[in-house]
């Protein structure tokens, strides 16, 4: 249960240095301390961005000791000095004086945003304490952690194993889980898109002129720019990136596995595919022919709304430009429960056409180790773990991911979000007592935050560590500010293509009001609470020379550059003139060659097959009927009249930017989207004052009337509708779809379902 914390009960363990609430600005923010003084150093410093989770490579230039200017790292080809709306930002969030930069005890009821700023050291102690009492009393397993992926995700998960507890969660529920569990069951691993060389890209509206990835986005226009290249997108919405296209379908919501079964279906009717390269790397192709017989083009016409023959003509398109072609997987406006199967439908797809280590089709990324391996001599400098000898606990999970049931193939690494709600209110398999996050908001990006919120408040403790005092924090016990990415050193990043590469972070300026790294934070909790003695390392200098396994010179590349590649030939194994050049450089890879002089031998599905498992017996044993890509329940729409979506702005990320200073003046709120048809129907006119129901939840929107939406859709953009008052610029503007979304998860893969049936009402 939660409890109501007084001034004298932290006064018994901290000293008092200031309490105010909510006042224009709050104790501990950097409006509320005095203007900080910075030294008259001017430079330029290589470092890679955190304004989204693409993390980009930039350069920023410091004047008189502050940031004034963000751009891409030309040491970086692909960024050169190209940066998007979120990158170019970074020095808005760092000196915005609505930033938290003191540590926060909570004073007063949960959320009645009292607070009283303390020393780091005495938020440890109170921390420290509050975790050594639960877990004697409860057990370790009783406190959560949750954060979202990058380096401080890796140091929250090194803290989790040292305290004890098994129940470790990501934002990959909520995001991109779907595709991770499908590669996993199909290829054995993840795999990369050869945007700049396609001839062919089906798109299902992954949209990287919104979801921006600097690198990625510009090699996309490039390709769609080129007269050699057609891109064709399915999307209830009339976005960007079906902006660019040459073809847009308004596919209805949660439909595109019917479209992609009848493509599958055509090409097996016709016997139009790679059938040597099903029949060498593939096992399961029967049992797909079995389960597409009735898919066809006019099957799915009426499920999607489009026509037979676009169907029929994009199938005949596809195949004529394999294999340089892509049917794209990636993040989207439409979740379904049909997710998981119609991502492992488009997977599947893929190796019908036979594009995989093709130019213009997919390729397996090629790190250090691997190309070392290829060339049978170490041509790149790999790297390490320094905590990969400290081991996740495996005792039973609140949610069970990895474990048993319907998060089965769910990593006991990304958790479930979903689940928290239900096993804090009904203390199933056991009794939750604390909530330790870093840099992640459920209350915002999690489906139905109502329920979360009323599970929050039975929790005992919960620690938010963050840059803003957002929704969550507002619940929390104790926050703790992080220093933003401009203020941090942080250790070496993978980010090899067809060729290895790193990134690095580099501090850029000193911390204002000497806030601390996520490391620095775990690291000092885990010596405060005595769990601290299998770490190899006590600083990022250190953790850095582990990673590099004593590596000088790549260290020193990557302080100067923050980016180091090392001039090794792009690599595709199925393609003759890449492996060629590969193995004129490093001939010692001629061993490795095939007898058509290929390194095909070189491709290891880690798969029970050993191959690409069209159909996967593992999965149909614990799910029957989903071993193979197959007709399932499409349906998001639920007997509403409308169906809402969502998805990213290049403006905004999630739930984190909303309330900088350069883009909340961009872009401060979200107007649903609606059709004109929809409009006359309902009677509304741009501007108006809506509700949007269904039996989650009720929310407020404004009208914004379009024809590029289907008339039974409608859409916001995600991370609005905020509910702090101290985003003061964020707050209560616009709409947080989240609060109509069911805690209902898709299955296999147990993601969450972004789309669901609403009704409109008049406000």
């Amino acid at each position: 249960m939660s409890s109501t914390y007084t001034r004298r009960d932290f006064l018994k363990t901290t000293s008092f240095s200031a309490i105010l609430a909510g006042t224009s600005c709050m104790a501990g923010k950097l409006g509320s301390i005095d203007t900080p003084i910075f030294d008259d150093i001017n430079k330029t410093v290589n470092t890679y961005c955190e304004m989204c989770s693409s993390r980009c490579q930039i350069e920023a230039k410091v004047e008189k000791g502050k940031v004034t200017f963000i751009q891409g790292n030309a040491h970086s080809k692909g960024m050169n000095t190209s940066i998007c709306a979120r990158g170019a930002s970074g020095h808005s969030q760092l000196y915005d004086e609505q930033r938290l930069v003191k540590p926060l005890i909570r004073v007063g009821k949960r959320g009645e945003d009292k607070w009283m700023a303390v020393s780091y050291d005495e938020a440890f102690n109170f921390i420290s304490e509050k975790l050594t009492k639960i877990k004697k009393e409860y057990g370790a397993k009783s406190v959560l952690f949750s954060g979202k992926t990058g380096e401080h995700f890796n140091h929250l998960t090194t803290f989790t194993s040292l305290f004890g507890s098994p129940n470790l969660f990501s934002h990959v529920s909520t995001c991109p889980i779907s595709y991770k569990v499908a590669f996993h069951h199909t290829y054995g691993a993840g795999l990369k898109r050869d945007f700049p060389n396609s001839k062919y890209i089906l798109n299902f509206g992954h949209n990287l002129f919104e979801g921006i990835a600097v690198s990625k986005t510009k090699k996309f226009a490039k390709a769609v720019n080129k007269d050699s290249c057609k891109l064709v997108v399915l999307e209830p919405r009339f976005s960007v990136v079906a902006a660019k296209a040459d073809e847009w379908y308004s596919v209805k919501p949660g439909t595109d596995l019917a479209f992609v079964l009848s493509l599958i279906h055509v090409w097996l009717r016709d016997g139009k595919y790679d059938k040597e390269f099903v029949e060498n790397y593939t096992v399961g192709i029967e049992k797909l022919k079995e389960s597409t017989k009735t898919t066809t083009p006019k099957w799915q016409e009426k499920i999607t709304g489009i026509k037979a023959e676009v169907a029929e003509k994009v199938a005949n398109e596809l195949y004529a430009a394999a294999p340089s072609c892509i049917i794209d997987w990636g993040h989207k406006t439409t979740t379904g429960q049909s997710e998981f199967q119609r991502t492992r439908a488009i997977l599947v797809a893929n190796a019908l056409m036979g594009n995989l280590e093709k130019e213009g089709g997919l390729f397996f990324g090629k790190k250090a180790k691997t190309v070392n391996k290829v060339a049978n001599i170490n041509i790149a400098p790999e790297i390490s773990n320094p905590d990969k000898h400290i081991k996740m606990v495996k005792d039973l999970r609140v949610d069970k991911a990895s474990q048993e049931g319907e998060n089965i193939f769910v990593s006991r690494k990304y958790g479930v979000l979903m689940d928290i709600p239900d096993a804090i209110l009904s203390k199933k398999p056991y009794e939750v007592k604390a909530w330790v996050m870093t840099r992640t908001n459920p209350l915002v990006t999690v489906a139905n935050p109502q329920k979360m919120k009323e599970a929050m408040n039975k929790l005992d403790l919960i620690v938010v560590n963050d840059v803003y005092m957002s929704e969550t924090a507002q619940m929390a016990d104790v926050v703790l500010p992080e220093a933003t990415y401009l203020e941090r050193d942080e250790g070496i990043h993978d980010v090899s293509s067809k060729a290895p590469a790193y990134m690095m972070r580099n501090k850029v300026v000193e911390p204002i009001n000497k806030t601390l790294t996520s490391y620095e934070i775990f690291r000092a909790l885990a010596k405060k609470m005595n769990i601290d003695s299998e770490y190899k390392w006590n600083n990022i200098n250190s953790y850095r020379a582990h990673q590099s396994k004593g590596d000088i010179k790549l260290l020193e590349k990557l302080a100067k550059d923050g980016y180091a590649s090392f001039d090794i030939p792009a690599l595709l194994y199925r393609e003759k003139s890449y492996v060629d050049k590969f193995v004129e450089k490093y001939p010692t890879a001629s061993s490795n060659l095939d007898e058509n002089g290929l390194l095909t031998k070189m491709m290891k599905f880690k798969t029970p097959s050993g191959k690409i498992e069209i159909f996967s017996q593992t999965i149909e044993d614990a799910f029957a009927g989903y071993g193979v890509p197959a007709n399932h329940d499409m349906d998001v729409q639920k007997g509403y009249p409308y169906i809402i979506t969502s998805g990213k702005t290049a403006i905004h990320t999630n739930g984190h930017t909303q309330n900088i200073p350069y883009l909340n003046m961009l872009m401060s709120d979200n107007p649903v989207w609606i059709n004109p048809l929809t409009a006359k129907k309902e009677n509304l006119k741009n501007g108006d004052k809506i509700f949007l129901e269904n039996d989650v939840g009720k929310e407020k929107a404004t009208v914004f009337i379009t024809e590029g939406i289907r008339p039974d859709t409608l859409f916001v953009y995600m991370g609005f509708g905020r509910d702090s008052k101290e985003l003061k610029r964020a707050d209560g503007k616009g709409t947080c779809q989240s609060k109509l979304l069911s805690l209902d998860k898709g299955p296999v893969c147990s993601t969450m379902i972004t789309n669901t049936g609403v009704k409109i009402t008049r406000a």
